[in-house]
């Protein structure tokens, strides 16, 4: 017995878990919020200038170049906080209490967010990356709304993860197509944790087809496989504000750059 608990107890927490998604989007945001959009000013000049700036100048091209390491490292966080996203809602006490947390994040998040990537307060290109976990959980709810493993079933619950991955790609929300996806093979697989992080791996590589900024991906579950079934100390208040706080620190930080 003494054995099994120590074998429990080793590998990282989900707090531990929600840590490292929190590193790899503080990345992304970086790469996009301060380097691409600011310093680079992608949007602003045509690729021809850019290519021409990047020839001339090593400056420009360590930035881009590491825009891009670091946009491809982000994506790391998909699986993460895909499979967060299914502890949650297997253990919640309450799935609405769940579902309007995560969506006051997604709307908490919001102008942040576009502070953050683009500079202005309202952007309607884009919405952040908190709307695809308000989507993916309201499908895992869904899910449990028609158990089983007929074939109607089983179909249903496919027609249900279509439908929230074309939601997020007509609300344009970032990453938000393969973060539902992620969630749902994750989802399917949740008994079986090798099984899942190896299915898991396989979708994340599917989400290229998208972009290929997802070839980091499956690195995701180098993290998810340590992970131990356990909670760990959490503050619910840090948990959900941090990202949003996040956001506003790098909308501050590129202002000073460009100022």
């Amino acid at each position: 017995m003494e054995r099994i608990r120590d074998t429990k107890s080793s590998g990282i927490t989900a707090a531990a878990l929600r840590t490292w998604g929190m590193v790899f989007l503080a990345m992304g945001i970086v790469a996009t919020g301060i380097l691409q959009n600011r310093l680079l000013r992608l949007g602003e000049v045509s690729p021809g200038q850019l290519l021409q700036a990047m020839q001339s100048s090593d400056s420009v091209m360590a930035f881009a170049t590491l825009a891009l390491v670091l946009r491809a490292v982000a994506t790391c966080a998909v699986p993460i906080f895909a499979l967060l996203l299914v502890e949650g809602a297997r253990h919640t006490g309450s799935f609405r209490n769940y579902f309007l947390r995560v969506a006051g994040l997604a709307l908490l998040s919001e102008i942040p967010y576009n502070l953050a990537i683009s500079g202005r307060v309202l952007d309607l290109t884009t919405r952040n990356p908190a709307f695809g976990l308000a989507v993916g959980l309201f499908m895992l709810w869904l899910y449990g709304r028609f158990p089983g493993k007929n074939f109607s079933r089983v179909l249903i619950r496919g027609m249900v993860t279509l439908a929230a991955v074309l939601w997020c790609a007509m609300l344009s929300v970032e990453c938000g197509g393969c973060l539902v996806f992620v969630t749902a093979v994750l989802w399917a697989f949740r008994e079986k944790p090798l099984t899942r992080n190896i299915a898991g791996a396989c979708a994340s590589l599917v989400c290229c087809l998208s972009s290929m900024f997802y070839m980091a991906s499956p690195m995701g579950f180098l993290a998810v496989h340590l992970y131990n079934g356990e909670k760990g100390e959490q503050n619910r208040l840090v948990n959900y504000l941090t990202y949003p706080a996040l956001l506003l620190l790098t909308w501050l930080a590129a202002a000073l750059l460009t100022a």
